[in-house]
């Protein structure tokens, strides 16, 4: 299976979950089949990071599609709220996908640095939590709106307050480091160990138990802020709920993401007698996915919050 098979298979499940989640009355295992998504966007981002001729313009991409789709929502959110619409679009993979191909950009840079990898890795760590630690006080104890903060967190190219967080952020780079290796054992356990905070979270409600303990509500939000985790509520409900695991918080459902990633290979997918045949230009090709993203969410949104209403 080529990468482009792949991003494909990647397209269709985020429109499936999409259509799950904006459309009211929608069944729920869409949703379950949009989970598959992510995972594999960042794999396929991971090849990008190195097939690419020129790193620095596909970061600019990157940057620049997430700081637009942070300003169209904050401008929509105005317009939800003004027209007294219930629902805003609050999604930005792009914010995701670039704080990842940053942090492995950095990673990178580090390494061949070895005598200020110290003082790099304390500016990253420090300006990552200064930020999320600013969110998390502006949104709780300021209550400014949420589509304001993502804005500026797209702005500032937060990896700890992006959607899905931390957590997204390493399965990217995760992928990036052990792609290419040939017996993919260190691709499967990190994914396994990836995997098994989601799982053990909607399952057990672990994390937001402890924190919950031993933290003010500010922290426990910060820390879902931090890790892309559903916290809240964690030490109220029963353990090893299903209807929540299955209707809430059904993250975990990323695993089976897996097998597909497993099952590609580092071909693009395009041969050159395809290549000589294929109408599309290279160019469309290349911005395709930064133009039907946030189209389709949009598209799906106002039918379910406008529409059928």
């Amino acid at each position: 299976m080529s990468v482009t098979t792949l991003k494909r298979i990647a397209l269709v499940t985020m429109v499936l979950g999409y259509i799950g989640s904006l459309i009211s009355g929608m069944p729920v295992f869409l949703q379950w089949l949009g989970k598959l998504s992510a995972p594999l966007f960042f794999y396929c981002m991971a090849w990008s990071l190195t097939k690419t001729s020129d790193k620095k313009a596909y970061f600019r991409r990157l940057y620049i599609a997430s700081v637009a789709m942070a300003a169209f929502n904050l401008l929509m959110s105005v317009v939800a709220q003004k027209t007294g619409l219930v629902t805003a679009v609050t999604t930005n993979m792009f914010a995701t996908l670039f704080a990842s191909a940053f942090l492995v950009d950095l990673i990178e840079y580090a390494n061949r640095h070895p005598k200020r990898r110290l003082k790099i890795w304390f500016t990253y760590i420090f300006y990552q939590v200064a930020v999320a630690g600013v969110w998390a006080g502006l949104y709780e104890i300021v209550e400014v709106p949420y589509a304001v903060l993502n804005f500026g967190s797209a702005l500032l190219g937060s990896a700890l307050t992006c959607e899905g967080a931390l957590m997204y952020v390493l399965i990217g780079v995760l992928f990036y480091f052990t792609k290419e290796d040939k017996s993919k054992k260190r691709m499967i356990l990190g994914y396994l160990g990836i995997f098994l905070v989601f799982f053990v979270n909607s399952a057990f409600g672990l994390w937001g138990r402890l924190f919950s303990l031993v933290g003010h509500d500010v922290l426990v939000a910060l820390m879902e802020i931090m890790t892309g985790l559903v916290l809240w509520g964690a030490s109220f409900r029963p353990i090893f709920d299903l209807s929540h695991m299955f209707h809430n918080d059904f993250q975990w459902m990323m695993i089976f993401a897996l097998p597909l990633v497993l099952g590609c290979n580092e071909k693009l997918g395009f041969c050159k007698k395809k290549r000589k045949r294929d109408k599309l230009s290279p160019q469309f090709r290349k911005y395709f996915y930064y133009i039907f993203y946030p189209v389709h969410v949009y598209v799906l949104w106002f039918i379910g919050a406008v529409i059928m209403k």
